[in-house]
């Protein structure tokens, strides 16, 4: 069956051709993926944030419990920042925007600072802490009467 193709040359490997396009799908590839997981990224370190100030939030809290006396949570609006008590700073991703909604319903102004605060027995000041970046936000809530810190995700409002 194969003895009509013994005679002709059957070539091996690829042509230049076959080669030059595999290397341009490989360029586009390596060009065009990246900027796809840049929003992941940003994504990833806003869900991070939000993670590690509810963490600070909880443990604060404990603090105030364990103290018996009030612990405060200094929000810096402007830069976006946090302290606990005296503590050192920590700084939010420059992409970050927090916002501070209290339970009265009215809204921190951004260039300003404010304070949360938890009571010796377990309670809070009661705020929605958003932070935002993106079209992603996540939405901290404090729960006034028994100081605990429920995450929910969302979308950041257009306004």
């Amino acid at each position: 069956m194969n003895a009509g193709c013994q005679g002709i040359n059957s070539s091996r490997g690829f042509s230049l051709l076959e080669i030059m396009v595999v290397m341009v799908i490989a360029g586009l590839m390596i060009a065009l993926v990246p900027p796809l997981f840049s929003g992941a990224v940003s994504g990833t370190k806003l869900k991070g944030s939000a993670r590690d100030l509810a963490i600070v939030l909880r443990e604060t809290r404990s603090q105030a419990i364990i103290r018996n006396a009030e612990q405060l949570v200094h929000l810096d609006l402007e830069t976006p920042r946090y302290r606990v008590g005296n503590g050192k700073p920590q700084a939010l991703p420059e992409d970050v925007v927090m916002a501070v909604q209290l339970i009265t319903g009215a809204t921190v102004a951004e260039m300003s600072q404010h304070v949360v605060r938890f009571f010796p027995d377990g309670s809070s000041s009661g705020e929605l802490i958003t932070l935002s970046g993106g079209n992603q936000a996540y939405h901290l809530h404090l729960n006034w009467l028994t100081g605990s810190i429920a995450i929910s995700t969302g979308l950041r409002d257009a306004g």
